[in-house]
């Protein structure tokens, strides 16, 4: 059966959907907070789990039990999953989306890679790009995330790791495709390190509690490396959107600046719309009634 020949105008005119990219270790989970906080503004909005994220991950018994070092060593199916696989998963939750309306692609820190890619990939099916703290590499200089955290912006004004007491389980598992974090640690030090870092306006109770619903042990580290320059004939004709997070401690205001200014010279006649809002990068979902505000203003 045809739609009807007047389906493509209606949609072009309906309430625009947000769609969600989650960031390193996350998942849909993280997101519910503002998908509340949207709902009660009267918008649609659909949090995408990339794979092997949410219910599809894999937790290794060894991780449950805290025997560290099996945790470390086990392999994971995370680790042969690439940023092609993410582009993949977003671009079908997109075209299914588009059918009811305009969408609103989101992406939080390492999901900015993925929804970049996504508007190279299918610029028309976008109504606009929100970068909420997250990679956006469009030079050749710093292609990829792992590059950008390694420029002089990346540290600027960002506390020193204290690397003797960390989740980050080291480059061991990197170099077999896998980003660890023991999510579960009960060292003290270690927990107070990942708050300041990541959400320096929280308690240690909130922080706990985000970890908990939001967040998960590993991801594959292909992302991270992977070449995700943007592209000015196809990505660079959507309109976005950049939300700074002025207490950011991992894309730091400096970075996030470094990036608007490099896209915004690749694409001199379509510029970033630039907001800032006071959140740590993880926090930001304590302050979920101020971002789906910002959210609300750009449908």
């Amino acid at each position: 059966m045809t739609e009807p020949a007047h389906h493509d105008a209606e949609t072009a005119t309906a309430a625009p959907t947000f769609v969600f990219v989650h960031g390193l270790t996350s998942n849909s989970f993280y997101w519910a907070p503002v998908v509340r906080e949207l709902a009660l503004l009267g918008h649609r909005s659909l949090p995408v789990d990339l794979p092997g994220h949410g219910l599809d991950a894999s937790i290794p018994l060894a991780y449950q039990t805290q025997d560290i070092a099996g945790f470390s060593a086990s392999p994971s199916p995370m680790a042969t999953i690439t940023v092609q696989d993410n582009v993949t998963r977003v671009i079908d939750v997109v075209q299914k989306v588009r059918r009811h309306g305009p969408v609103i692609l989101v992406g939080h820190s390492l999901g900015g890679i993925t929804i970049g890619l996504v508007g190279n990939a299918i610029p028309e099916a976008v109504h606009r790009l929100v970068y909420l703290s997250a990679f956006c590499p469009s030079t050749p200089d710093a292609p990829s995330a792992m590059a950008l955290s390694q420029t002089p912006e990346a540290m600027k004004d960002v506390p020193i790791p204290n690397t003797d007491h960390s989740l980050f389980l080291g480059m061991e598992p990197v170099s077999r495709g896998l980003i660890r974090f023991n999510l579960r640690s009960p060292d003290p030090v270690a927990l107070e390190d990942f708050r300041l870092t990541n959400m320096p306006e929280a308690t240690l109770e909130q922080t706990l509690t985000v970890i908990n619903y939001g967040m998960q042990p590993e991801d594959g580290a292909q992302t991270s490396f992977a070449d995700a320059r943007v592209e000015a004939d196809t990505w660079g004709r959507i309109p976005r959107s950049f939300i700074r997070l002025t207490w950011d401690n991992v894309i730091s205001p400096a970075l996030a600046t470094k990036m608007i200014d490099d896209a915004d010279h690749l694409t001199p006649d379509n510029p970033f719309d630039v907001h800032s809002l006071a959140s740590g990068h993880v926090g930001v979902v304590l302050q979920a009634r101020e971002l789906a505000a910002i959210l609300d203003r750009l449908a």
